[in-house]
């Protein structure tokens, strides 16, 4: 049946496991300590070290595992080495979960970087991409990895500081346009981010397999990484092309405007503002889990 310009597999969709989605845990650091196992317990304890919310760590606490997300969407300087990357298939097949390796918006100098990464990835393998160059340049030469829209190609407006007077609709993602782009590029699964005005019906729509990002989502994205220039004088202050030292590893910072009233956190870490959802909007993706309208979670592994 084709919906929404896509063709979509009611079987495949449909036949997936409602109470036992896939969880991918994201790690810009594949080093990082990140306790998993069968017992309940220790799961629940890193989770709510990492979230700092007791709902949501006991309910991430019944799933294990399937996937370690390496690598960064939003800063080319994140990715990791070969040898890290090397590692981290390694850990990851201790743990009986797969390796996907998250990619940034490219430049010339990201392709070549990747050139070197894919190549140590298994076949079968996915890369999420969030930039049409890296999805074409991995079509044409590593066409054995499998390409997951990132939720920075899905995109929608996630700003909750913008005024709610217009329509809501502008909130809501639209997969409509990308539908020609994914199916040339043979893309099978997408990702995205919690809309803000998600209500009940926003996951049922979807027109394939999807992956969502919780409890954060990206709002806005640059180049130029705020936390890493507060110590840099002169006209490299805030400028882009800076030698990077990894700041957004160990700072954040929260962002507030007085007056304003929002049951959103915001956040600056390093060149990405990113908001926390509130308890309701987590409840309404915990509901499209147990619907099947949501076959993977994405949670970071590291605490911001």
């Amino acid at each position: 049946m084709v919906k929404n310009g896509f063709t979509v597999d009611h079987a495949a969709l449909t036949g997936r496991d409602h109470h036992h989605p896939e969880l991918a845990v994201s790690l810009v650091n594949p080093a990082a300590s990140f306790a998993i196992g069968t017992d309940k317990s220790v799961c629940q304890t890193h989770w709510l070290a990492a979230l700092d919310d007791h709902d949501l760590a006991e309910w991430l606490s019944k799933f294990m595992p399937t996937h370690l997300y390496i690598g960064s969407e939003f800063c080319e300087h994140l990715l990791p080495t070969t040898l890290m990357l090397k590692n981290a298939i390694t850990r990851a097949q201790e743990m009986d979960c797969r390796v996907s390796l998250l990619t940034p918006i490219a430049s010339p100098q990201v392709i070549r970087n990747l050139a070197r990464l894919l190549a140590c990835l298994p076949d079968d393998s996915e890369v999420i991409v969030n930039d049409w160059g890296v999805g074409y340049f991995i079509k044409n030469h590593f066409a054995k990895l499998r390409l997951v829209a990132g939720r920075i190609l899905c995109r929608m407006m996630k700003d909750p500081r913008l005024s709610q007077a217009g329509s809501s609709t502008a909130f809501i993602f639209d997969p409509r346009p990308l539908a020609a782009m994914f199916k040339r590029l043979g893309v099978e699964r997408m990702e995205m981010d919690i809309p803000i005005f998600a209500d009940d019906n926003t996951f049922a729509s979807l027109p394939m397999h999807t992956s969502v990002h919780v409890p954060f989502s990206c709002v806005a994205k640059g180049r130029m990484c705020r936390v890493g220039s507060t110590a840099i004088r002169g006209t490299e202050r805030f400028a882009v092309g800076r030698a990077c030292k990894k700041e957004c590893l160990k700072i954040s910072s929260e962002l507030k405007r007085p007056g304003a009233d929002t049951q959103y956190q915001m956040y600056q870490l390093g060149n990405t503002i990113i908001s926390r959802h509130p308890k309701e909007m987590l409840a309404l993706v915990r509901a499209a889990v147990e619907q099947g309208f949501i076959s993977r979670i994405v949670m970071p592994g590291e605490a911001l």
